[in-house]
Order: structure tokens, then C-alpha cells, then sequence
């Protein structure tokens, strides 16, 4: 038995996979654990993101359906509003009318349409509409200007209530109508009028009203069946006529105004009502003499991301299938604002991959960087024992084994994490990721086997020949320079197609070059600095030898000689700087560009749209509480002319010195006002905003104005019709002299937070004593109501996340540098203890050796940063996370930067801290072994 076990001892102590890799794990435990900690942070991040993102982008599509006005959320089809050629006649005996066309389009309709797109619709709604005609009460007066329309409309019942009698039915009753061309007998339509309507014109039920179109159109009676206030005014199905809400009023172009009013009728009235107003035999399903339309309202939380393709195939179907082709007697045409609303998700989620890439790029890098420098860090701990084995005559793959353990742990934490990841939140690989876990799989790797091959060369180098070893000198020296060169060059190639190609990447091409553009510049930037960092610390050593200790001069003189075993932790920390200062540049900008994006929406801080503002309004919203400031304006769209060419505009029409004193202070001030007393008395000064041009004609509501533009200012944009255009600021007295029915109907509010608040909250009527505002809108709620998508909270997380990501490992660079010049720290400590180096001095040893290194990588961070919102500039579109329509400008931030670098210091000195009080708790004879390689 003791034989056998003799025999077998010494096959126990043979050097073989197994032992080597188990004395491996004891011995980088800690570095072993660190690399699979980091390793599973990131991989998690890096899957989590890309799910999540998909996830929004469901939620973006409601969004995006909800942001929009109901028409823009609906397919309609409608007829063609061109009439017959023809004049109806008038008689005493009346007709069925045309059938209603509602039932058979309506089905062809679902049969295009198909299951998939079905179950995302609404409660759809058919309507048919007479012309404006003139309304009129017999035996009693109606207001001069009473205008209305019969609209026969669906749905009504479910979302009214009924305040005076009930709902319309099918009409019964006849009368008869004397017209210039003799007696014309109608059936009497019942109709319902909502209650602003009953009460602005003094109507009941049993109110009979007769309505004259215009032409050759002969008359129609109706007789009120109920007055209805609808249960919500915001509903969409009141969008598609507000005048089934209540009356509005129509200023006229002469000064005057008209009351348009809707009387709406039930869909059993359509054959009486177009006999009423057109009196003909057509042969065909329809009237030629009411516009009708079908209206398929989207319900925005039933659509998702994977319906978009299916909406926008729909949309094409619908314009070209023949199944809709000959069902009524005019042509049916198609319309939606969907494909707007689909275009500008798809350009949201497009940014958002965009944005999201530069933080997930940054983090790989970092923490490639991270796991590499790790990787070296354990090869170089094992350094003498790889050695020893090597001159007993190991095998190069024997020497690798001892260092393969750690990038073998990160590597086996990033599949699993993935794993359970994908497993946990599923969701499609995309190949960014897929290339973000290679990286980070490979980087400590590739680092390992790399440092085991330099140490053995380094060894072999050094018992050579000293021809040999000035050899592998230069072949080094030669080696750094080249990767410097390729460093630099990558950086420029990445600068140079982001903003040769950024067009084409900001509308939906993420180029993996260009997400990677801010860490090869910043890579570029610790190129760089590496090269420079000698010489201001050496300027600073110099200046500390003349001092009277001797530890601040050792220190900056090993600062000053930073080798290639630093340059990975001073590269962590230069992407590290650079990633928060574009992070916090990127959030700064979408910050004031939200800001500037709700001023050109509002026009102010405040906006108080009314049927007039007169001088008892302005005195009323100034007496509120909290309101500082009130300017009245006129705002319409007009046309700018230039010798033919025509430019949209919005004319804004205001106090200019008022309206800018309001603006002042906000984040789109005005930078001019409208020079008074110009050359020519005849023309209307105005201040024109960008892409205007020299045009000396403007033309507002069909009348033209001659102007003189005395300046033009870039911030005057505004946003009208679901577009940004340039605005045209005009004194409001001068437009009113060329343009009488230029009154003003806005007021712009300067308030404080209280009387912002007050304001949105009030009911419009109530805002003024005159009844006459009708509605409120402020540009902080405009701020809050965009920052609560869906797709700006993402970005505004993936980036607060990932600074606080870069913040920690920062701090595990900083640390990692400390750990990596230790050894050689401690041994001159020894040293300098036998020399008399007083207890705690080397404390400051650590101080001045490794905090002039990070000073300079976070001054380069800073800077690249900084150049980096300028440098992608091109590629990035910030409008669909600000709310605005246009690209916004990215400008470099410094005063984020700057905090950015302030955070960076910070952490370092915190490292150092805990650094420092770890060498103070550390055991005497750690200290002595240390000593005894001295």
C-alpha cells in the first residue's frame, strides 16, 4: 500500500491542465471575480437595452396615434365634392331620393381592409353633408348670418346626452316651400342641435327651420327632435365637424362675422334630405348633392410596432383596389393623415437607435477596455511563475493555460447572462449587440494571450545579445507607433463618414462606424495625451525637486514615465470622460431644444386663443393672479411673395417691442423687431424669419400687403398645419390699417408657475368674463406632455443609466490603474523606508503618481466630449425626443462637459481614498514581503 503510494505522488505533483488551472483560479480569484462582475453588468445592459427598446417602440406607436389630431389617426373615404351637371327640379310631389351608399361601401371597405387591420379599428361612422346654405325660422328672426348645414351622421347616440327632448328619426311629416320658381314640397327632417347651438340662436324642440343652399339648390325644412351636449367635446369623432359641438364663428373678410351651425340628422333622412336639395332621378346609389364620407377610426392601444407595415400596405390597397371602384355615384377618394403619423414613428424609433448606439458603443469600449486591462493585470501577477514554468521547459499553451481562467470566467458570464437574458426578456438579436458581445467576449482574451506572448518575448529579448534586444526595441517602439497611426486614422474615418453620410444615417441607416465615432475619437484623444503627459509632469517634477520633500518629485517622475502597463486604464478613462460629456451635452440638448420646440408650437409661454381679444380681455387676464404680462396678436397663415416665388409663412401680428419683451428671457428670445419709419411709409415694416427671402409682398386671408423686411431672425419659426415654417412679425395696428379683418384673436401670456398652472386648469369660458376665449395652452405643458412619451423616457433612462454605468467604471479604472502600479509603488516605499521615509509619506506617493495621469485623460475626455455632439452632429436627430419638426442644430456644451470632467475628479480621488485606507489596514508582513523582492 505505502508503495503504491510512493508511485503515485509523483504523477500528483505533475503540471498537468487540470493543476494549472486550478492554481490559476486560487490564485486571481479577485481579478477573476472582477472580470465576470463587470462582464455581467455589461452583457446585461447590452440585451436588456435593445428589448426594451422594442418594447417602447410598441408604446410609440400609440404615442405617435395619440400626439396627432383624430383625422390624422382614421382612414376616410369621402366622395367626390364635384356636383352633376344639371338644376333639380321643383314640385309639389315628393320622392324616395337616391339610396344611401353607406351599407355598400362600407362592406367592400372591410373586405379590402382584411381581419388584420379590422380588429384595430374603432366604431366606424358614415356621414353625408348638404352645402352651407343660409338658415332661416319662419315665424320668428334668426341673427343675421345664421349658416348651417344638414349632416346626417352615425354614432350620435352613444355619445350624447340628451338635454331637451331625444334623437332624430325618420322624417314624416311634409312641407311645402314657396321658392322663386313656385311651390317646392319637402319632408320634414328631424334634427338635433347640440345646446351652445340651441342657445346661441334661442332654439327648441319642435323649432321648425328651413335652409336655403346655394345656387340652384332648392330648400329644406327640418324641425329640431332634441337638444345634445356631447359627453366628451374632445372626443374624435367631433373632429370631423366641431360644428356638431356648437356654433362657430367666422370673421369675414369685409369685418364681419358669420354664425356655421350643424344640424344633424339620423342616416334614415338621406333620401329626403337630397330630394329636398336636389330633386332628380340619378339611376345611381347616392346624391350628387350631399358630400358623403366613411370614417375608420384606429383605437391607438390596440396598434403595435409589427401593425405599421400592415397600415401602410392597407393605405395603397385602398387607393388602388378595384372593389371600391362604381359603388356610389361620384368617385370615392381616399385620405389619412396615417401615413404622416407613420413616417415620423418610423424617423423617432430611427433617432432613438441612433442615440441609443453611442451609449452602448461607448460602454463596450469601456469595458472592453476594462476586462483587457484586467486580463494583463492577472497575466502580469502570474508573471514569475509563468517564467519559472517557462524555463523549466513548459510549453507556450502550458504558460497560457494560468492565464486563460479569468477571460474564460468573463466569457462563459457573457453567454449565460445572455441566455437567461434573452430567455427572461424576449426579443430579436440584433447585430450591433451580437458585435458588442463578441467585443466584450474577446477583449480579455485576446489581451491575455497577448501579454503572455510579449512577457516570454521581453524574456527571451533580455538574455539575447544586445543587438538582438536594441532590435526589439525599435520592432516595439515601431509596434506602438503603428497602432498609434491606426488609432488616429480610424478616428478620422469615423469623423469623416458621419458627416458625409449623417443624411443617410439620421433617416435610417445605423452605421456601426459612426456609433463607434465618439470612441475612436476619444481613443484618439489618450493616444494623444499619452504623448503629452510627459512633458507637463516632467515641467511639474522639475518644480517639485526644488521643494524640500522628495516624495511629490519620485511620484511625478513615474507619472511622467506612464508605460504601456498604464495605457489601457488611462484609454478607460479618457472613453469614460468622453462618454459622459456627450451624455451630458446630448441631454442638455434635448433639454433646450424640447424648450424651444414648445415656444415655436405655443408662440409664448402662455396662449390664449379667443373668437376676439378686446381691451376688456386684456384687462381681465391681467388682473389673474400670476400673470405678469399680456400681449394681444393676430396670428394666420399667409404667403410671402418674391418675384413669383411663394413662401408659406405665419403672419403673427403683435406690439413688437411687447412681444419681444415677453420672449425675452425664454428659450427662443427675438432678435430684432420691426424697424418703424423706413424708407417707404407705404409699406409694412416686418421682421421675416429664416428662408424668407427679399420678398416685398405679403398675402393674408386673399389680400395682399406690401411689406419691407428690416431684419431677419433665425428664431423666428413657428409651427402651423403640423410643420415648422417661418414666421413674419408685423405691428398689429399697421396690419389692421391694410387688413380689416386682421383683429386680434390670441393673447400671449407671460405668468408665473401659479398663473400658468390657473390657466390651463380654468375652463376657457370662465378665463375672461366675455365668454369669448376657447382655448388655453401653455408651452411647459407642451414641455411635460412630450418628455412622458414613450420614446423620449427611453432615451432620457438608456442615458441616465449609462452614465451611472460610466461613472462606476470609471472608478474601477482608477482603481485598476492603483492595483497595476502598486507592486512597483511599495517596492521603492521599502526602499524609501530604509532611507528614512517617515510612516503615511507614501500615501502621497500614490497621490502624486496616479492623479496627474488621470487629470490629463479627464482634460482629454473633456475636450472629445465636448467635439463630439459637433463631430456626429450631422448623423443625429434630436426633433423626434424634442418635439419639434425640424432637425435641431447640436452645439457643444461646455458647462456640462466641464461637470462631466468635475465627476470624473471626483471619482478618481474617491478611488484613491479607499486605495489609501486599504494600505493603511494592510497586515506588517505583507509589507516585509514586499520588501524582500527589493
Amino acid at each position: 500500500m505505502s508503495v503504491g503510494r510512493a508511485a503515485r505522488r509523483p504523477r500528483q505533483g505533475a503540471l498537468g491542465v487540470g493543476r494549472l488551472v486550478r492554481r490559476s483560479v486560487r490564485a486571481g480569484a479577485g481579478t477573476t471575480s472582477l472580470m465576470v462582475l463587470v462582464a455581467a453588468v455589461a452583457t446585461c445592459f447590452l440585451v436588456v437595452t435593445p428589448r426594451v427598446e422594442a418594447r417602447v417602440a410598441d408604446r410609440g406607436v400609440v404615442d405617435a396615434l395619440t400626439a396627432g389630431a383624430a383625422p390624422e389617426r382614421e382612414v376616410r373615404l369621402h366622395t367626390d365634392p364635384a356636383k352633376v351637371a344639371g338644376r333639380p327640379a321643383v314640385s309639389t310631389r315628393t320622392g324616395p331620393g337616391p339610396s344611401a351608399p353607406f351599407a355598400a361601401v362600407d362592406a367592400a371597405v372591410r373586405e379590402v381592409m382584411g381581419h388584420d387591420v379590422l380588429r384595430l379599428l374603432g366604431d366606424p361612422s358614415v356621414a353625408a353633408t348638404t352645402d352651407l346654405g343660409v338658415l332661416t325660422r319662419p315665424g320668428a328672426a334668426l341673427p343675421l348670418g345664421a349658416r348651417s348645414v344638414i349632416r346626417i351622421q352615425s354614432g350620435l347616440l352613444q355619445r350624447v346626452d340628451w338635454l331637451e327632448g331625444g334623437p332624430p328619426g325618420a322624417p314624416t311629416a311634409r312641407r311645402t316651400i314657396t321658392t322663386a320658381r313656385g311651390p317646392h314640397t319637402v319632408r320634414l327632417v328631424p334634427v338635433a342641435v347640440p345646446a351652445r347651438t340651441a342657445e346661441y340662436w334661442g332654439l327648441k324642440p319642435g323649432d321648425e327651420l328651413h335652409l336655403q343652399g346655394p345656387g340652384d339648390l332648392t330648400p329644406a325644412a327640418a324641425v329640431v327632435s332634441g337638444v345634445y351636449a356631447p359627453r366628451d367635446p374632445e372626443d374624435g369623432f367631433w373632429q370631423a365637424d366641431r360644428r356638431m359641438v356648437g356654433v362657430a364663428v367666422i370673421a369675414t373678410p369685409l369685418g364681419a362675422v358669420e354664425a356655421h351651425a350643424a344640424l344633424v340628422a339620423a342616416p334614415a333622412s338621406y333620401g329626403a334630405v337630397s330630394d329636398s336639395v336636389w330633386r332628380a332621378d340619378t339611376g345611381r346609389s347616392g346624391s350628387p348633392a350631399l358630400d358623403a364620407s366613411w370614417r375608420y377610426p384606429l383605437v391607438p392601444s390596440r396598434v403595435d410596432a409589427e401593425d405599421v407595415p400592415v397600415l401602410r400596405a392597407l393605405m395603397a390597397r385602398l387607393d388602388t383596389d378595384p372593389r371600391l371602384d362604381g359603388l356610389t355615384s361620384r368617385t370615392l377618394t381616399t385620405t389619412s393623415g396615417l401615413p404622416g403619423v407613420l413616417d415620423r414613428y418610423d424617423a423617432a424609433l430611427r433617432s432613438v437607435s441612433v442615440l441609443r448606439s453611442f451609449v452602448g458603443a461607448g460602454l463596450t469600449a469601456l469595458v472592453a477596455l476594462l476586462l483587457a486591462f484586467t486580463a494583463v493585470t492577472a497575466v502580469r501577477l502570474g508573471r514569475p511563475g509563468a517564467r519559472l514554468l517557462r524555463a523549466r521547459g513548459g510549453s507556450v499553451g502550458q504558460v497560457l493555460v494560468p492565464s486563460a481562467a479569468g477571460p474564460a470566467a468573463a466569457i462563459s458570464a457573457v453567454l449565460v447572462v445572455s441566455a437567461v437574458t434573452g430567455w427572461l426578456l424576449p426579443g430579436r438579436w440584433d447585430r450591433l449587440t451580437v458585435l458588442e458581445l463578441v467585443l466584450l467576449a474577446l477583449a480579455p482574451v485576446l489581451a491575455a494571450v497577448g501579454a503572455v506572448v510579449l512577457d516570454l518575448r521581453r524574456a527571451e529579448d533580455a538574455d539575447s545579445t544586445d543587438l538582438a534586444a536594441r532590435r526589439a526595441v525599435l520592432v516595439r517602439r515601431a509596434r506602438r507607433v503603428v497602432g498609434e497611426v491606426a488609432v488616429l486614422a480610424g478616428a478620422v474615418l469615423a469623423v469623416t463618414t458621419a458627416r458625409a453620410r449623417g443624411q443617410e444615417i439620421a433617416s435610417g441607416r445605423t452605421d456601426w462606424l459612426v456609433s463607434l465615432t465618439p470612441v475612436l475619437v476619444a481613443a484618439a484623444g489618450a493616444v494623444i495625451a499619452l504623448r503629452v503627459l510627459p512633458w507637463p509632469v516632467r515641467t511639474a517634477a522639475r518644480l517639485a525637486r526644488r521643494g524640500r520633500g522628495l516624495v511629490a518629485f519620485l511620484g511625478l517622475s513615474r507619472s511622467a514615465r506612464t508605460g504601456g502597463a498604464s495605457a489601457l486604464p488611462v484609454v478607460a478613462v479618457v472613453v469614460g470622460a468622453a462618454v459622459l460629456a456627450l451624455s451630458a451635452s446630448l441631454v442638455i440638448s434635448v433639454r433646450d431644444q424640447r424648450d424651444v420646440a414648445a415656444l415655436r408650437d405655443v408662440g409664448g409661454p402662455v396662449r390664449v386663443d379667443a373668437v376676439r381679444v378686446d381691451p376688456d380681455d386684456v384687462e381681465a387676464l391681467l388682473d389673474r393672479p400670476g400673470v405678469m404680462d399680456v400681449v394681444p396678436a393676430y396670428v394666420e397663415e399667409g404667403t410671402v411673395i418674391d418675384r413669383g416665388v411663394t413662401t408659406q409663412v405665419l403672419v403673427v401680428g403683435a406690439d413688437p417691442t411687447a412681444y419681444a419683451r415677453l420672449l425675452a428671457g425664454t428659450a427662443a428670445p427675438l432678435a430684432a423687431v420691426p424697424a418703424e419709419g423706413t424708407g417707404d411709409a407705404a409699406r409694412l415694416p416686418a421682421v421675416v424669419g429664416p428662408g424668407v427671402g427679399e420678398g416685398r409682398e405679403l398675402s393674408v386671408g386673399g389680400v395682399r400687403v406690401d411689406i419691407e423686411p428690416t431684419a431677419v431672425d433665425p428664431s423666428l419659426v413657428r409651427r402651423s398645419g403640423g410643420r415648422e415654417v417661418p414666421a413674419v412679425l408685423v405691428p398689429l395696428d399697421r396690419l389692421g390699417e391694410a387688413v380689416s379683418f386682421a383683429r386680434p384673436h390670441t393673447a400671449f401670456v407671460a405668468a408665473d408657475t401659479r398663473g400658468t398652472e390657473d390657466l390651463l386648469s380654468a375652463d376657457p369660458a370662465t378665463v375672461t368674463p366675455s365668454d369669448r376665449v376657447t382655448g388655453v395652452r401653455a408651452a411647459t405643458d407642451v414641455v411635460e406632455r412630450v418628455g412622458d412619451l414613450a420614446l423620449p423616457r427611453f432615451v432620457a433612462w438608456t442615458y441616465a443609466v449609462g452614465a451611472a454605468l460610466a461613472v462606476l467604471l470609471i472608478l474601477l479604472a482608477v482603481a485598476l490603474l492603483l492595483e497595476g502600479t502598486r507592486h512597483e509603488r511599495a517596492t521603492l516605499v521599502i526602499r524609501l523606508r530604509t532611507m528614512g521615509l517617515p510612516h503615511g509619506a507614501e500615501r502621497s506617493l500614490a497621490w502624486t503618481e496616479v492623479l496627474p495621469v488621470v487629470l490629463v485623460a479627464t482634460v482629454a475626455g473633456v475636450v472629445v466630449g465636448s467635439l463630439a455632439p459637433v463631430l456626429v452632429g450631422p448623423a443625429v436627430d434630436l426633433s423626434p425626443v424634442t418635439g419639434g419638426l425640424g432637425r435641431p442644430p447640436l452645439e457643444p456644451h461646455v458647462a456640462p462637459a466641464l461637470a462631466a470632467g468635475a465627476l470624473v475628479l471626483v471619482v478618481a480621488v474617491l478611488a484613491l481614498v479607499v486605495d489609501a485606507a486599504h494600505a493603511r489596514g494592510g497586515a506588517l508582513a505583507e509589507h516585509l514581503r514586499r520588501g524582500a523582492t527589493a
